[in-house]
């Protein structure tokens, strides 16, 4: 991990309160390194789109604060926004055509003409905007907007990019894609705030990852540390050479069970007799060990044996709970905190 002097962004303590005692953030402390690529997950009305609104200054805390590139973001201006690129899940499209809309962005951030053609060529290849680039952007199909949406903000030169939900819509292969551009841009030095509802794309993304519920950070770590402490039992499946009798079955249940294990496969009906287990653990990388001597001391042999790799689903799920996942979503009018702030901001928060 970069060193604090890497540092691009810090919040301290950061919050916006849409009503008296109404958190949708609340005591948000991060950070973030130059180019790093840090993961906001949650379910709706988590905070994340209210966070991002909050770093570009588009939203003004009510507590709390955050210093990027140098700058308060209370009292921060143009001069900061200037540096940012930010891509929202609200649309905002123009009346001219994709390929000059591209171009006159570029130019509008002091982009040489001849540098905003070469990049607009280069991101109309990239997002696969090819057949489109002489219709209106209003004329896109839902892929394609997104698609220019994401290529408009990224014609134009900057130090820390926010991405709220940049793939909603998309095909797997544009996904892909968009990523691996992403993950090359960050390896150039880009920071990248990224939020998504697709876990699998944070995992292959983010060099961290923040949890928010319900307004609060609940963990921020690696993938591969959450999966590691919040990801859950993970499933053993094990074949013999030979079959394993009932009286050893029943000594290995026994076994495991003094490990904070669960033999799978006894349910009725189940046969007495099977070469084939499987177990349910939740740190199966300390129980490993132990299972492959005991096999030995008990003159059985694996066929082979794999494990069920932990995922940041599990993690997340882990983490908050499915019964607290749905809760996150209703508050005592039957919205989230973010879609009942969407009225009183004018803006789209989720």
């Amino acid at each position: 991990m970069p060193s604090s002097n890497d540092l691009v962004l810090e919040s301290r303590d950061l919050g916006y309160s849409f009503a008296p005692g109404r958190f949708a953030i609340r005591h948000l402390s991060l950070g973030l390194h130059r180019g790093e690529v840090l993961g906001l997950l949650g379910r709706n009305g988590a905070g994340k789109t209210t966070t991002v609104r909050l770093l570009t200054t588009l939203l003004p805390p009510t507590e709390g604060t955050a210093i990027i590139l140098g700058q308060d973001i209370r009292t921060a201006g143009r001069a900061l926004r200037a540096r940012l690129g930010v891509v929202l899940q609200a649309e905002s499209l123009d009346f001219v055509s994709l390929e000059r809309n591209l171009t006159l962005y570029a130019f509008l951030w002091g982009v040489p003409r001849e540098v905003a053609k070469s990049r607009a060529e280069e991101m109309i290849e990239l997002f696969e905007l090819g057949p489109a680039r002489k219709r209106k952007p209003w004329a896109l199909s839902g892929g394609e907007r997104r698609r220019f949406q994401v290529a408009r903000e990224l014609m134009h030169d900057m130090e820390i990019l926010f991405l709220d939900e940049p793939t909603v819509g998309l095909d797997a292969i544009a996904r892909r894609r968009i990523l691996r551009y992403l993950r090359e841009r960050a390896q150039r030095g880009l920071s990248i705030v990224f939020t998504t509802h697709i876990l699998h794309e944070a995992d292959m993304l983010c060099d961290r990852i923040a949890i928010l519920h319900l307004g609060q950070l609940l963990a921020l770590d690696t993938a591969e540390s959450l999966k590691l402490r919040y990801g859950g039992d993970r499933e053993v499946s094990m074949v013999f050479t030979t079959p394993v009798t009932p009286s050893l079955r029943a000594e290995l249940a026994s076994d495991l069970q003094g490990r904070g294990a669960l033999l799978l496969g006894d349910e009725p009906g189940a046969p007495e007799t099977t070469n084939r287990l499987a177990l349910r653990a939740e740190h199966t990388e300390e129980l490993l060990p132990w299972l492959s001597r005991w096999v030995q001391a008990h003159s059985l042999e694996f066929e082979r044996m794999s494990v069920e790799e932990a995922t940041l689903e599990g993690a997340f799920l882990g983490m908050i709970g499915e019964d607290a996942a749905e809760e996150a979503t209703r508050t005592t009018t039957g919205e989230s905190p973010d879609r009942e702030a969407l009225r009183r901001t004018g803006g789209e928060l989720t």
